[in-house]
């Protein structure tokens, strides 16, 4: 589902767009007021809203996505017919994460040894990378609340259909008209549509294993048959 999360993140997936802290563009005190602002939006919405739309934001707010988990998705251009598929894995307690096209680069690591594999030029790169020195920064508006505030109260109508095994949230706002999210009873995201002026978009669940370590497994052996290079624009080209 990662190519219509980056078109509405894909304008999906709408998977609603994120607000990110945009470095060098405003500084630390408006962020945190910002996500302060919002966060207090995302709260008062939630007194007022009622019916349907309250039940699905509520467990849009409580969902987690599944650890481990291997998901896989096939997203087509439905002007064009061009089509890919696209793998999403982690594995938290063993400290695997797995992203990439599977027809072009698919990034993986366990702990701090990363890789990067080309699978049309069959190459990789590979390096180390410190990942405890990231910072774990108390959040003061959670990803679930800020995906609730760019669907649901940044200016973008939007519908909500009970379906018998989940839910439609369908776009109404002009830009976007007809766009659509399928979830299921759990808020797992297994179809996406997107209309704008980007094309048209479908994003489809292909499947869900939760083999994330043997997944890591075949990508290690697939990267012994390549070629390995020195520069990782080697395999991002």
């Amino acid at each position: 589902m990662k190519y219509i999360k980056s078109l509405l993140v894909i304008g999906l997936i709408v998977f609603g767009g994120i607000f990110l802290k945009a470095s060098g563009s405003i500084g630390q005190k408006e962020y945190e007021d910002e996500s302060r602002e919002r966060k207090a939006k995302v709260e008062e919405y939630l007194d007022q809203v009622d019916g349907l739309e309250k039940e699905f934001v509520e467990k849009y707010l409580n969902h987690e996505d599944e650890d481990p988990s291997v998901v896989v998705s096939e997203t087509t251009n439905l002007d064009t017919g061009e089509s890919y598929k696209y793998m999403q894995a982690r594995d938290l307690e063993k400290n695997i994460e797995i992203d990439g096209r599977l027809d072009g680069t698919i990034f993986f690591r366990k702990g701090n040894q990363r890789y990067w594999i080309n699978t049309k030029e069959k190459t990789y790169y590979t390096d180390t990378y410190d990942y405890s020195k990231n910072p774990k920064e108390d959040l003061i508006i959670s990803s679930n609340e800020e995906m609730i505030y760019e669907k649901f109260l940044d200016g973008y109508d939007k519908k909500i259909e009970k379906l018998e095994n989940g839910y439609k949230v369908t776009s109404l706002d002009d830009l976007n008209k007809g766009s659509y999210d399928i979830y299921d009873e759990d808020i797992n995201l297994i179809e996406s549509f997107s209309d704008n002026s980007q094309g048209r978009w479908k994003d489809v669940l292909v499947s869900k294993t939760t083999d994330v370590e043997e997944t890591y497994e075949k990508f290690l052996d697939l990267k012994d048959t390549y070629t390995k290079v020195n520069d990782l624009g080697e395999i991002k080209k």
